[in-house]
């Protein structure tokens, strides 16, 4: 394993040369793209392990997915966002927010809880259960419905024109 570490050092060393010689911007890229990825090889194997923190940002700590900002730039941000949000509503989205509330009023108690508790909350179907003390086949029924509902709802909304961003949980409460 030493004597390949010691073959990839010569070859970045090389590298290294020809990118310094080089004229076109283009063959500079390459060579450049080459280096980095024969250094990147010699610490792997150097190391035995990934050398670099090359995680999904999910999972990372706090201190790596957040950005530090100055507190006097909060303030611009927030009246950024107050400006880009709407302040009228259309009557599309009216005549939606009644036939939301229609189909609230045809979910039953339970059904609107139960939906509440695991899609609106996150609550796991169990810890529902536990919540309402019913069983969990039951809870699932209970949201089963309740989105069946939602869905039509949905559909004839589609239909007048409407159309919705998926991904988009309905807040009721």
């Amino acid at each position: 394993m030493k004597q390949l570490i010691r073959e990839y050092k010569i070859t970045l060393r090389r590298v290294n040369r020809a990118r310094i010689q080089a004229t076109n911007k283009e063959d500079k890229s390459l060579l450049a793209s080459c280096a980095d990825s024969l250094s990147f090889s010699i610490k792997y194997m150097e190391l035995g392990k990934h050398p670099d923190n090359r995680r999904a940002i999910t999972r990372r700590s706090s201190s790596q997915r957040e950005i530090p900002m100055d507190p006097k730039n909060l303030d611009f941000v927030r009246a950024l966002a107050l400006q880009s949000q709407p302040s009228e509503i259309s009557d599309k989205m009216k005549r939606a927010i009644d036939d939301l509330g229609i189909v609230l009023k045809a979910m039953t108690t339970k059904e609107r809880e139960a939906y509440s508790l695991v899609r609106v909350n996150c609550y796991s179907f169990s810890d529902a259960a536990r919540i309402m003390k019913i069983q969990k086949a039951t809870v699932q029924t209970l949201v089963k419905r309740a989105e069946d509902k939602i869905y039509l709802l949905a559909e004839d909304l589609t239909d007048h024109g409407i159309t919705f961003k998926q991904d988009i949980q309905l807040e009721m409460f």
